[in-house]
């Protein structure tokens, strides 16, 4: 029943994994929902003349000209929207609906509309308005969602929750945040490539937070709150009430710095098993970094994951605390030879290393005479500039995922040295010299079994533009180039 997907749906190293059903076992599962009158979807080649059912589906190809009033509402409990927004897709015969996902729908929604969605469907316990940049504010009438569990409204221009969040006392999963404009994040460059929908975002890590009303201390039951902003959401009292939410395992925050680093740590040492944690850092008044060389007798924080968007100051005593996460994500101006040697005593499965471009636009990463990196399984470096990456002798055993965003002038070298690697995946522009020289050293790597080169092309604008929902990948170790440019289509 069970069949692995295309190369390009799954992603080694990403800790995303997905699954395809067999086409005779699909229909049939399919099927016994539509027999039962649970689930019912409108699109181009919808046949059925059912319009009722618990779970609605509106597709992007389905003709928005349509009549909509014919059908019947009240047995629906979730609506998930793909493509084009209408008004009048909200309806009052809605009462009852539990779930509403508008993630990335293609035209505005409106204030207007989320107030009216809010006023109807008093029910809702999960709510995402994800992708839909055209909302501004979310109405203070939030307050009376009593039911409500899920509020994501990430990548949208909400800058601030009303004070009225602090009435729902059922919320587990807040949010928010809006993505840093790319000249501000230009390693990441989320406006040069277009990826599925499923996992676009997930390359798009630095938001700009929130500002969150008093009180949020008071949501108990929050297992998820982020991105908060919080130099404009009380700075450090709003870090005091971090330490009352005894059950949040996942907390990103934005705009800390050398003035409240201190209380951070010490709001988050209080919970001791954290799942995730993303932390953007600015500079004081000042111009300093932020440093956690005043905070006296830091206890080492117990963390899966790790995000830090921005430079520090004294960088060992930063990752001092964090030393047994298994994951990081570090995104700085400079990474040093001095940081990897310290990123070597860490205890990371999985490590990224996101480097800023500068002036002289180059970088050299060494990883070798150390007996560090015991646990990482998947590399990822991702620097526009030029730079070396090299493995000597004693590099990483374990290491199975080496992933690299390249440009032009990019070198690797020692891969026959990484005993347990099984992929090498470039990303990005990537010139034959590079390949041709990454192929020679996997055609020479001592394992029986040769690790794999995957090359992926993130920069076609053609893809960026593509009418499906899930857009296409260039994967050139599947297609050649000649192949794509003797297509008969326009596209």
């Amino acid at each position: 029943m069970i069949q692995e997907p295309p190369q390009e749906i799954n992603l080694p190293g990403s800790g995303i994994n997905f699954c395809q059903i067999n086409g005779f076992f699909h229909e049939y599962i399919m099927s016994q929902p539509k027999e039962d009158n649970m689930v019912f979807a409108l699109g181009r080649d919808n046949q059925s003349q059912q319009y009722t059912g618990r779970h609605l589906t509106i597709r992007s190809n389905w003709d928005r000209s349509r009549l909509f009033e014919i059908i019947d509402f009240s047995r629906l409990r979730s609506l998930t929207v793909f493509g084009e927004w209408r008004s009048f897709f909200i309806s009052k015969k809605m009462q009852m609906l539990r779930v509403l996902d508008l993630e990335d729908t293609t035209s505005d929604v409106s204030d207007e509309d989320v107030e009216q969605i809010v006023d109807i469907m008093s029910r809702l316990k999960f709510l995402s308005l994800r992708g839909c940049t055209t909302v501004s504010r979310l109405p203070t009438s939030l307050g009376n969602l009593k039911q409500l569990e899920t509020l994501d409204v990430r990548h949208t221009s909400i800058t601030m929750l009303p004070e009225t969040i602090t009435k729902l006392q059922k919320l587990q999963y807040i949010r928010a945040g809006s993505t840093v404009p790319s000249t501000e994040s230009q390693s990441i460059q989320p406006g040069s490539y277009r990826l599925p929908k499923f996992r676009r975002h997930q390359f798009i890590s630095a938001h700009l937070g929130v500002k969150v009303p008093r009180g949020v201390g008071k949501l108990t039951g929050l297992d998820t709150l982020g991105v908060v902003n919080v130099a404009a959401s009380g700075g450090n009292a709003f870090l005091k009430e971090v330490e009352n939410l005894i059950q949040l395992r996942k907390l990103a925050v934005s705009g800390i710095n050398r003035q409240n680093i201190a209380v951070l740590v010490s709001a988050i040492s209080v919970h001791r098993d954290w799942d995730s944690l993303s932390m953007r850092l600015d500079k004081d008044e000042k111009g300093a970094l932020c440093c956690v060389n005043d905070i006296s007798e830091p206890q080492e924080i117990l963390l899966k994951s790790l995000k830090i968007h921005g430079d520090v100051d004294n960088f060992p005593a930063w990752m001092k605390l964090f030393l047994s996460s298994e994951k990081l994500d570090l995104e700085v101006t400079i990474l040093t030879q001095e940081m990897i040697d310290t990123l070597a005593r860490g205890h990371f499965k999985c490590l990224r290393l996101c480097v800023k471009p500068t002036e002289d636009g180059e970088h050299n990463f060494s990883i070798d005479h150390t007996s560090g990196f015991y646990f990482l399984r998947t590399l990822e470096i991702d620097c526009s500039s030029t730079f070396l990456l090299a493995f000597g002798e004693r590099a990483p055993d374990r290491l199975e995922v080496l992933k690299v965003h390249s440009s032009s002038g990019t070198q690797i070298s020692g891969l026959a040295n990484l005993e347990g690697l099984q992929l090498v995946w470039l990303i990005g522009s990537c010139d034959n010299a590079l390949k041709q020289d990454v192929e020679r050293q996997l055609a020479q790597h001592p394992n029986e079994i040769k690790p794999v080169l995957r090359l992926e092309n993130v920069s076609s604008p053609q893809l960026a533009e593509h009418p499906n929902e899930i857009e296409p990948v260039v994967n050139l170790e599947e297609v050649s180039s000649t192949q794509v440019a003797e297509h008969p289509n326009d596209i």
